[in-house]
């Protein structure tokens, strides 16, 4: 999709991947792209090999990048992937071992949490001047079958303050005949 703004003066064109950020000190628009991700030319042949290896490690590894945050990040159970990918666990374990052996993937741990980082020299999708910075803003994902089921479902499908139909209301019969 394309966009085109005029203000009067001038007509920009904006593309479907591009946005518009809005500096409120200065009043500066700066054009950026969105929701997109770099791939650097000389980690090309790490991916093709990939393809010919591991064919489960690279889609395990497309589907994190689909997912991840600016910062290449993603909270995210291997048996949420298994289930997302319809891959057994021991499947993503093996596909995970192999993508950190190939340092396409560090797994970080808190506790029983893992964040999946992908490698910054083969994947980014923020700025160049933002990789030297270690904090994850990440993205979590959640499979419904990992919660307790006391807990309900993951969402609701109701919304907050959502306007619901009233019940029809019931007309009352009269045991009384109508007399005309």
């Amino acid at each position: 999709m394309i966009t085109y703004i005029c203000d009067g003066n001038h007509i920009a064109t904006i593309m479907a991947h591009e946005k518009d950020l809005v500096d409120f000190k200065t009043g500066e628009i700066k054009r950026v792209n969105a929701n997109f991700v770099q791939l650097y030319d000389d980690t090309l042949d790490l991916i093709m090999l990939m393809t010919k290896e591991n064919p489960t490690a690279l889609q395990i590894f497309l589907w994190i990048m689909k997912y991840m945050d600016d910062r290449n990040a993603l909270v995210v159970s291997q048996q949420a992937i298994a289930e997302s990918l319809k891959l057994h666990k021991n499947t993503v374990y093996l596909a995970v071992k192999y993508l950190k052996e190939k340092s396409a993937l560090t797994v970080l741990r808190s506790s029983n949490t893992h964040v999946y980082a992908l490698n910054a020299q083969i994947v980014w999708r923020d700025t160049a001047d933002s990789k030297k910075f270690a904090h994850f803003d990440a993205k979590v994902y959640l499979s419904d079958s990992e919660q307790e089921e006391t807990e309900g479902p993951l969402f609701s499908k109701e919304l907050i303050g959502h306007l619901k139909p009233k019940a029809p209301k019931r007309i009352k019969k009269s045991n009384s005949k109508i007399k005309a």
